[in-house]
């Protein structure tokens, strides 16, 4: 966790946020010998993949799978001294048809002739990963259509891009961030998707990371905040930070500056100009995060945890099912059994599933209607699943603020998206999902912290191979 260390006046990097991608970029900082403080405004570790404890259980803010096949976050614990063990792994993938009101397999989308996916697959592994980047501006199905025109092949990758990316609409899947995702997969793992629950769980891998940077000398603060990044003369001079502790709860402004010539904020766009003053940036940069921060653009869902004594699930207790509306709910999303990924983080004799139901960004902020579809997802729900009208304990949580990220459709990833240093600004960087980045959920993130580490170092670090980098 955080250290009891005292603050110093001066380090040689701050980063901001202590998610992901800023406990991965303050640990690899850190053993290249850096010294690094990282500041967290909550008390506890993981941002927006943090796991704590209701009632016997340990629930995230949105349910979280690691996606990453060996190349990303498995490496920054590998480089830093600590093991990312992958646990239990994601099996059966249950389809919901609302049409004839059913359960299917993906694999009956593909249960024929076998040589069309193969083709695909081996026209995804000739492509290159700058030829993945020409297609920003792009759906997924364009590219696949230049290869097949199998439904059961487009339905393969596309559900896979509701499950992974949370977006519904086939002409919304990227083609770029989709296939970059699918080739990893195929070149790292064999296969067109991968997922496992951490073998320490969440809260034990953010720790793994934290005591990381500590043991290499640097120092972690949670619950204590960056206020302000500061900058004079487009050059970082270091951060302002909250001072502690504060006696009254509206105390302004009484601040505490800590000097560093580098400043990393993993904050997302719609929090980042919070802090870093938006006046030392280019009026077109700033306009790009902006626009990037439109609660239209915000993957958001509704996230519902029910708790049931006997299994619920179809096939498998490891499988991850998928659909494109419940019956009651025009609200695509998965559910899997936390119980049978971690029985160590629910009660014994019980199963807890999580399930995520994906309603619009531009009406997150509609309580009337996020009640009203609340109560119809989970009708939609006992419908698929009977056996959770039996259900004996319940949580709900709203995935918007924060959100799961920025949707990930054509003209908004890739070379669409703020690039990672600003532009002029010396000392400034961003490495953050919601940024110019690629891959899924928290292994995006550590992937954003590897790019920045190694341009800040001037150098590629061995442990990542001499492979693609973005």
């Amino acid at each position: 966790m955080g250290n009891n260390r005292e603050l110093r006046s001066k380090y040689d990097a701050i980063v901001i946020g202590a998610g992901a991608a800023g406990l991965s970029a303050a640990a690899l900082l850190a053993k290249e010998g850096k010294s690094v403080a990282l500041f967290e405004k909550q008390p506890i570790l993981g941002g927006r993949a943090l796991a704590d404890d209701d009632e016997g259980f340990k629930i995230n803010l949105g349910g979280h799978l690691i996606e990453d096949g060996g190349s990303g976050l498995t490496k920054v614990f590998e480089h830093v001294g600590k093991e990312l063990i992958h646990g239990e792994v994601s099996k059966e993938m249950p389809v919901w048809n609302n049409e004839t009101q059913k359960w299917g397999s993906i694999r009956d989308r593909y249960a024929g002739d076998k040589r069309e996916l193969k083709k695909v697959i081996k026209a995804l592994l000739d492509t290159s990963w700058d030829e993945l980047e020409a297609w920003d501006d792009r759906p997924m199905r364009e590219w696949i259509h230049q290869h097949t025109t199998d439904q059961g092949v487009v339905d393969l990758f596309e559900y896979l891009a509701v499950l992974e990316c949370l977006t519904d609409e086939w002409y919304d899947h990227s083609a770029s961030d989709n296939l970059w995702v699918r080739k990893m997969h195929y070149e790292e793992r064999q296969s067109a998707a991968y997922s496992c629950w951490p073998g320490q769980g969440w809260d034990g891998m953010w720790r793994d990371l934290s005591d990381a940077i500590i043991e290499h000398g640097g120092d972690v603060f949670l619950g204590r905040g960056v206020e302000r990044v500061v900058i004079e003369n487009g050059v970082v001079q270091g951060v302002a930070v909250s001072r502690e502790p504060k006696v009254i709860p509206n105390e302004m402004f009484e601040e505490v500056f800590v000097e560093s010539p580098i400043v990393i904020s993993t904050l997302p766009v719609w929090s980042v100009l919070k802090v870093v003053p938006e006046e030392a940036l280019p009026d077109w940069y700033a306009a790009q995060i902006r626009h990037l921060a439109q609660d239209k653009f915000r993957v958001s869902w509704l996230n519902v945890y029910l708790a049931t004594e006997e299994p619920v699930t179809m096939w498998d207790p490891k499988e991850l099912s998928t659909w494109v509306a419940t019956p009651h709910s025009p609200t695509p999303g998965y559910m899997y059994d936390q119980a049978a990924m971690d029985p160590g983080s629910v009660p014994e004799g019980l199963h807890l599933y999580c399930m995520g139901g994906v309603i619009p960004g531009a009406r997150g902020r509609d309580e009337k209607y996020v009640r009203e579809m609340f109560d119809s997802f989970e009708a939609g729900m006992k419908v698929m699943y009977p056996g959770f009208e039996n259900a004996v304990w319940r949580r709900r949580g709203l995935v918007f603020d924060p959100p799961f990220g920025v949707v990930q459709k054509p003209y908004l990833v890739g070379k669409y998206r703020p690039h990672w240093t600003a532009p002029n600004v010396d000392g400034l960087w961003f490495a953050s999902e919601t940024f110019k980045s690629r891959g899924v959920g928290t292994d995006r993130s550590a992937r954003a912290a590897i790019t920045v580490v190694e341009e800040i170092l001037g150098r590629r670090l061995a442990t990542f191979g001499d492979g693609w980098r973005y």
